[in-house]
């Protein structure tokens, strides 16, 4: 460990922690002596006026803040700050991001927290983490609970479903998933659906598509559920029935058929984005897709089967969603 110099490009209290720490390993204890090292660790271009007048390291400290190269070191910080980007895209990690942040307010000195809310909200341009954090952070001025926020939403943000993301759905009361491949019905429509294994297999790889220019799902949104392997179109076909109960035939074919997300969490049912872990009903114009133990057979496989219908939506219903 070398003795640092001080140059004007640290702040004067990281600098002096760091001349105390040295001096600590090197069993430097006396105050006098160690403030003494301090002064000749100034470098030579900042000219301190009667340091050897400064009796105190608090004295020390707020005479090289008094130095033209402080405020310059401020400013910089503060222009990094400004230009600061968190882009979860390229891998970017909120602890690290708000560490690096924390630590240029601390060196600009920047305590407002407004001034901070302002910083954090340029930081990242996502339409959701922007509505979101400036509701929650109204009336906080801990600088703490600010950061606390900043990557309790980012967090939430990860959770959201987003079009063209990998999905999958999971069937509540069986556990399997909503899954289809490449094989017609023996007498049906068009590409068949059932609900497959208890992981989420190729064959149960969806994503959600729209024709408006949306990032993120929400209960309002009308959508498509595109099979991922196949590309085809999961809906409800009401002119055909399900090959063992008889209810309306669910497939998949080359057609768009607008789906809508339901929200069956009775004590969450204001929340406008669909995220990870929701439990949802799937509707297709007025018909509800369901999945229960009743099977169907192609060839030598067995199938479970997932139907369309227009009863009152019941636990067999429900699906969970989960982002692959």
């Amino acid at each position: 460990m070398e003795l640092p110099k001080y140059s004007g490009t640290i702040h004067p209290q990281e600098w002096l922690k760091q001349v105390l720490i040295f001096c600590y390993f090197k069993q430097i204890k006396d105050d006098k002596e160690v403030l003494n090292i301090c002064k000749t660790m100034i470098n030579s271009t900042i000219i301190i006026p009667n340091v050897n007048e400064i009796k105190s390291f608090e004295e020390l400290i707020e005479a090289l803040k008094l130095h033209s190269t402080f405020n310059t070191f401020k400013i910089s910080c503060k222009r990094k700050l400004q230009m600061m980007k968190f882009i979860p895209e390229q891998h970017d990690d909120i602890a690290t991001f708000l560490a690096n942040f924390h630590s240029l307010c601390n060196d600009a000195e920047i305590n407002d927290h407004e001034e901070i809310i302002t910083l954090l909200i340029n930081s990242y341009s996502n339409y959701f983490f922007k509505s979101e954090f400036i509701k929650r952070v109204e009336g906080i001025n801990s600088v703490d609970e600010i950061f606390k926020i900043f990557s309790e939403v980012v967090f939430d943000e990860l959770k959201i479903i987003k079009f063209g993301s990998s999905i999958a759905l999971k069937h509540v009361a069986t556990g399997k998933y909503l899954s289809s491949c490449n094989v017609n019905y023996k007498t049906g429509s068009n590409q068949r659906v059932f609900a497959g294994e208890k992981f989420p297999d190729e064959d149960a790889l969806w994503y959600a598509t729209t024709s408006h220019n949306f990032q993120h799902c929400t209960y309002d949104d009308g959508f498509d559920l595109t099979h991922k392997v196949t590309g085809n179109k999961l809906g409800i076909n009401s002119s055909y029935r399900s090959p063992t109960t008889g209810h309306f035939e669910v497939n998949c074919r080359n057609g768009s058929s607008s789906l809508n997300w339901i929200n069956t969490n009775t004590t969450n049912n204001n929340a406008p984005y669909v995220k990870a872990k929701d439990v949802i009903a799937l509707k297709c114009g007025i018909s509800i897709f369901r999945s229960h133990d009743f099977t169907f057979t192609i060839g030598n496989k067995t199938f479970q089967e997932v139907v369309g219908h227009n009863e009152r939506i019941g636990g067999n219903d429900e699906w969970q969603i989960e982002i692959v």
